[in-house]
């Protein structure tokens, strides 16, 4: 049987047209193209924790040689050995890849920190380990505080003073009257109030403004009632003193 020309030149349009209608295969990556993960460097300083101390907790973190400034998000993920509840801390960042927070841990033992950088759309996490060491203190400094008025080793008065009935949800007024050893106001002193719902791990600071006749003062709304603990830390010059108040919240 004889084919025209014709028929041969439509069977070869036909495979022509199937061929080109065939995808390449995808090219890999060339080892350029694949991201470099993120790498991330743990530090605690002081390296040596002693209860009371404030410690800063910080990250570096890189992708290659190159500092990561702009990451999505970086956390601390904090817990005391054996405890159930984590504490979760977002980071400041301070520039050149460092993100860090402050802590103070108020109980000896050891601590796990789990750091939790976002960047670059990828994440990593890592546990570390610290354990912090507990100072030894006189005995009148260990009894659990009572009164809202404590004389310290500088001779300063610290009397510390929540507003009336404290309720959660609500703002309220810390104030401490604080006198010399001259029984004088203290005036210049750069005063703190620490404060924390009794035992959990999270604890959040306030500065006070300093008003006339030894008074500071700042603004405070506590989440949820309970019992707390605040702690008002006074500092001038050498002087470094405090007091741990309980406070009830309704």
């Amino acid at each position: 049987m004889k084919i025209d020309r014709i028929t041969i030149i439509a069977i070869l349009c036909l495979f022509l047209t199937a061929c080109s209608t065939e995808q390449p295969a995808p090219s890999k990556p060339t080892e350029s193209e694949i991201p470099l993960p993120l790498s991330v460097s743990f530090h605690v300083e002081p390296m040596l924790l002693k209860t009371e101390e404030v410690a800063t907790i910080q990250v570096e973190v890189k992708q290659g040689d190159k500092l990561i400034e702009d990451a999505n998000q970086v956390e601390f993920e904090i817990w005391k050995e054996n405890q159930e509840k984590h504490d979760i801390v977002p980071a400041e960042n301070k520039g050149k890849g460092v993100y860090s927070i402050m802590e103070r841990f108020h109980d000896p033992g050891t601590y796990f920190i789990m750091y939790h950088v976002t960047a670059r759309d990828m994440h990593t996490m890592k546990e570390m380990q610290i354990v912090v060491e507990g100072v030894e203190r006189p005995a009148a400094e260990t009894e659990a505080p009572k009164q809202v008025v404590e004389h310290h080793h500088h001779g300063t008065t610290i009397h510390f003073m929540p507003g009336q009935e404290v309720r959660a949800n609500q703002e309220t007024t810390f104030t401490a009257h604080i006198l010399a050893d001259d029984k004088q106001p203290l005036t210049g002193g750069k005063v703190e109030f620490e404060y924390w719902k009794s035992g959990e791990m999270n604890h959040q600071f306030v500065g006070a403004a300093a008003k006339e006749g030894g008074h500071y003062v700042a603004k405070v709304t506590l989440s949820s009632a309970g019992e707390y603990q605040v702690k008002t830390h006074l500092e001038k010059g050498e002087i470094h003193d405090h007091i741990t108040t309980p406070l009830t919240v309704k």
